[in-house]
């Protein structure tokens, strides 16, 4: 190891700061020598992101040092021990918010199940005899399941008799004995498992790599990290819950792990009795499983607990006591009584220490008799009042307001059949119109945001360019559609295979159906953009429309685009949350160093419009898109992973993820893209054929101030009238384009082209002229600077100057000629559109990895990655998409108009890239819910408070209810007529793959 020059460390820092300074200069030099301000600043952020990008490349492909070669047992053994670290951690801190050391846990008596529960005792196979019921400790269970031979216990016990706490605390316990490279014991909700059509390995293996997600990478091209630890010995199942399954399939449950047990795979399993009962009568006992039964809780175990954490009193007799002191003289002198009675379970004691935990409450209310008549009575006396007294020390109107909130969630979670409150799921809460228009607003939202910097003038004129606003209001509409119908068609439903891109990549059949959705949708458009618009003239991206209705289309076109490109970078309708792929010390200093140079060359082109060197919004917004991507950067860089990968960083893992996702994108995007827009151009062309029809001959007539006659075989239409407009003028001696006074054209100014400009022209006398179909205008300009002169420009955009019959006399032609002028600007977009494509993959497929969502330290922390995620990948994607429509917008003469889609194409992309994030849902349903008032604005910072108060638990990123009777309870209460309660014993519906359950 080397220290001082030699270290990697300094040497980076070195590189950092020659870096940093080369680009100084290099801003100094541009700002006192280049006359063209515009072109100065996007070349410092254009070197700034080629600097950025070869850093990035040299710096990955070296790597710290190349990792010594381990065998694929040493990967398993580290992949294990990264687990036990996770679970462990998760259940300590819930075991902390239960408060079960405070003083100490409520040990539960146990003693043998009925033997026919159980398999014979000779296959049971006891080492150990099990430990006596006076014991009552789980520590000691723990250490005589290590003794059995099966290693295999099933734990039976009525609601709230505390399974699975039990099960919390054998997890904890067994990890307390762990040694290193020992099988890991993990917690398992049995809710989500469908028996009749998973196996239980298959279920297991998929649940570990969801919720624990570095066990999803592929070892060795078919099994997962997870499936190899469970094949190996190193999962101890802990399957919570075996009464939540579909009362129809217990017996196939029991059948299904019966044939999937080996000697490699040992498990803990708790059911309620009648459950297991009836599991046993359908199927069959666990083979070599003892059986135990919990039993409930005498009432001096109940009352020693409850007087133990009450706060000490004196009684009426001056005796020392607490507030329960009289109550439970009187619960013994009748202990038959409900109260009595419904105090035998560890969760009633649980939550009763809780209800009467302060003085605004007085136990003795349990003392009547007829209020609390049965045993159902007290237990939903207790559980209605656990979240108000929670929330005793805020005022009433925030109590009533969290248990308003809670009880929406609780009906939420119960609709959807699950447990988990994960924050990206909310979006379940909205309107089913919301949530497919939703993506959409947010993006125009955050495009909105990013144009704040530019006057109002420009952003509607120049950088929209349409020319009114209702056309505005039209393509904005267009845009909100286009995107609800590719958020509701063109993107996966978050399905892929194990190993696959951040939502699992989509398989072959849905981006064939994406394809010919694509496809169809994009030619019906395009008819109709055909039908509403005037064709004939020729077609140039960017051209004045005919009224609002093409400009409807368009922007519906355009905004189909984004969720294609996303789409076939494999982001789903569901998104879940994603993360950055720093993994070790050499990626996280190159993606710092990436961030400084982007955020030092974007603050250098911002600044060269700041102070006062170029007016030019483009120039400003890429300056600001690069400083964000790169703070971005910083920021994701910069929170160093306490837990990386279970498998270590490899020298070139970043770069080649990115070579293959653009390569992938690039085949898809580019077939679909090539496909899609010339059946595009074919349909506008013939369209435009179709409805132009016979039309009269306007030779040697005059209409409306015009003359028009015809000659060899050109057609001319000429006006004595003034004429005023705009022409553009794109450089590169091309022609320029003429636009009519009061349609300003798109992007006048564009950096890395000085010589493109607009300038407003007055000619005295114009004349049109047709040549097969091909028309010009002559504009002969007036003023001081034009001397006279005639210029020829493209005459589309003018054709509103003429009578609505001579536009079709001027463009009479053969039909072979005209698809011939329209065809290529639609084929050139669909190559485009490839290119396009494939960057967002490559970026999708390289700075996209699934979070932990269950070694996260909360959700908030889960949140808070998202989002940084988003806002990078977002900066990355339009810079990126910015450089490859540089050589676009460097095409001379401006042909086909391309320059205006490469101008629009790249900062939409990166607002596209946050809205349709985990992210971006959830900042549309936080909106939405705290306008209504269903849920609070600041709705995380009230799901921890709730969870501080013992309300909620936290499982890595996703909230539960503190017990799903709770959740049953609030779920239910209040509960509109016609909609039938849910049974609590044995659930015959459906089984859901989310539907995991804390109980």
């Amino acid at each position: 190891m080397h220290g001082g020059w030699q270290s990697a460390r300094v040497r980076r820092r070195l590189g950092l700061s020659a870096c940093a300074a080369a680009l100084a200069a290099l801003t100094a030099v541009l700002r006192f020598s280049w006359d063209d301000a515009a072109t100065e600043g996007v070349l410092v952020s254009a070197i700034g992101t080629l600097v950025s990008v070869a850093a990035l490349v040299a710096d990955v492909l070296r790597g710290d040092a190349d990792p010594a070669p381990r065998s694929a047992e040493e990967d398993r053994r580290r992949a294990a021990d990264a687990l036990a670290e996770a679970v462990r951690e998760q259940w300590a801190a819930e075991a902390r918010l239960r408060r079960l050391q405070d003083p100490e846990p409520i040990e539960v008596g146990w003693a043998p199940a009925d033997r026919r529960l159980a398999d014979h005792p000779e296959n049971v196979g006891r080492g150990d005899r099990l430990p006596a019921p006076r014991a009552w400790r789980v520590e000691d269970l723990a250490a005589w399941f290590a003794g059995l031979p099966g290693r295999r216990l099933v734990v039976l016990g009525g609601p709230g008799s505390g399974k699975s706490v039990l099960a919390m605390r054998f997890v904890l316990a067994r990890l307390a004995a762990r040694r290193p490279g020992g099988p890991v014991p993990v917690l398992f909700p049995l809710a989500g498992w469908d028996p009749r059509r998973t196996g239980l390995r298959d279920w297991l293996a998929d649940r570990l790599a969801a919720d624990y997600r570095p066990l999803g990478a592929v070892l060795d091209g078919s099994r997962t990290l997870a499936r190899s630890l469970l094949d190996t010995g190193l999962v101890l199942p802990v399957l919570d819950g075996f009464d939540e399954l579909a009362r129809p399939a217990y017996g196939d449950a029991v059948r299904r792990i019966n044939a999937e047990l080996d000697d490699d795979l040992p498990l803990l399993l708790t059911s309620r009795r009648a459950a297991w009962s009836v599991a046993v009568a359908d199927g069959d006992v666990l083979t070599a499983a003892e059986v135990i039964e919990l039993l409930p809780l005498d009432l001096a175990q109940a009352s020693a607990h409850l007087e133990r954490t009450a706060r000490p009193l004196r009684t009426a007799d001056g005796a020392p006591g607490t507030v329960w002191t009289p109550v439970l003289r009187e619960l013994a002198r009748h202990p038959g009584s409900a109260p009595a009675l419904a105090l035998a379970t560890p969760l009633m004691v649980t939550l009763a220490r809780a209800v009467y935990g302060d003085t605004s409450r007085n136990p003795s209310e349990l003392l009547d008799r007829e209020r609390f008549a049965s045993v159902g009575a007290v237990e939903e006396h207790l559980l209605g009042a656990f979240v108000p007294a929670a929330f005793a020390d805020a005022d009433p109107r925030a109590a009533a307001d969290a248990v308003r909130r809670l009880t929406l969630l609780a009906r939420e979670l119960h609709r959807r059949d699950t447990g988990r409150l994960a924050w990206w799921e909310l979006e379940s809460l909205l309107p089913r119109a919301l949530r497919v228009f939703g993506p959409g607003l947010l993006s125009m939202a955050v495009l909105s945001a990013l144009l704040l910097p530019v006057t109002v003038t420009r952003a509607v004129h120049r950088l929209t360019g349409v020319e009114d606003v209702l056309s505005l209001v039209a393509a904005l509409v267009g845009q909100t559609l286009g995107f609800a119908f590719g958020v509701a068609r063109l993107l996966p439903d978050g399905t892929g295979r194990p190993g696959g891109g951040p939502a699992g990549e989509p398989d072959r059949r849905f981006l064939v159906r994406q394809g010919l959705t694509a496809v169809g949708v994009t030619g019906a458009l395009w008819a109709g953009f055909a039908y509403a618009d005037d064709l004939r003239f020729g077609f140039r991206f960017g051209s004045v429309t005919d009224g609002w209705l093409p400009d409807l289309l368009g922007g519906g076109l355009f905004s189909l685009l984004f969720t294609l490109f996303f789409g076939t970078a494999g982001l789903s309708r569901r998104p879940v949350p994603l993360g950055l792929p720093w993994s070790g010390a050499g990626e996280r200093a190159t993606a710092r160093l990436c961030g400084a140079v982007l955020l030092l060359g974007g603050a250098g082109t911002a600044g060269t419009v700041l102070l006062g060197r170029t007016g030019d919004p483009w120039t400003l917004l890429v300056g600001l898109t690069a400083a964000g991507a790169g703070t971005a950067l910083l920021v994701s860089a910069g929170h160093r992973a306490g837990r990386e990968g279970a498998l270590p960083a490899r020298p070139g893992r970043v770069v080649g993820r990115f070579a293959a996702g653009m390569a992938r994108g690039t085949a898809v995007t580019l077939l679909t893209g090539v496909t899609a827009c010339t059946v595009a151009g074919l349909a506008a062309t013939g369209v435009t054929l179709l409805k132009s029809g016979a039309v009269p001959d306007l030779a040697g007539r005059q209409l409306d101030g015009w003359r028009f006659g015809e000659r060899d075989g050109v057609r001319t239409a000429a006006t004595a009238r003034p004429l005023r407009g705009t022409l553009l003028v794109p450089g590169s001696g091309a022609r320029p384009i003429a636009y009519p006074w009061g349609a300003e054209p798109p992007d006048c100014t564009i950096p890395l082209v000085p010589e493109r400009r607009c300038v407003v022209f007055r000619s005295p006398e114009t004349a049109f002229e047709s040549r097969g179909g091909v028309v010009t205008v002559r504009l002969r300009l007036a003023g001081p600077s034009a001397g006279g002169r005639t210029t020829v420009a493209y005459a589309a955009d003018l054709r509103s100057v003429l009578p609505p019959q001579a536009r079709g006399w001027l463009a009479q032609g053969p039909a072979a000629a005209f698809a011939a002028r329209v065809l290529p600007p639609f084929v050139a977009a669909g190559v485009l559109v490839g290119l396009v494509g494939g960057c967002v993959c490559g970026v999708y497929r390289a700075l996209s990895v699934p979070s932990d969502t269950m070694r996260a330290t909360g959700p908030g922390s889960s949140l808070h990655t998202d989002r940084t995620a988003s806002f990078t990948r977002g900066g990355v994607v339009a810079l990126l998409v910015a450089c490859v429509c540089v050589p676009v917008v460097l095409l001379p003469g401006d042909w086909g108009g391309l320059v205006h889609v490469g101008t629009q194409l790249w900062l939409p992309m990166g607002a596209t890239a946050v809205a349709l994030g985990a992210w971006g849902r959830f900042a549309v349903a936080r909106v939405w819910l705290g306008a209504t008032g269903r849920l609070p604005w600041r709705l995380m910072a009230f799901l921890e408070d709730a969870h501080r108060r013992g309300v909620l638990r936290r499982s890595g990123a996703y909230f539960e209810f503190r017990h799903l009777r709770l959740q049953s309870h609030l779920a239910h209460d209040g509960t509109p007529a016609g909609i039938p309660p849910r049974p609590r014993e044995a659930p015959a519906g459906p089984v859901r793959e989310s539907g995991d359950r804390p109980r």
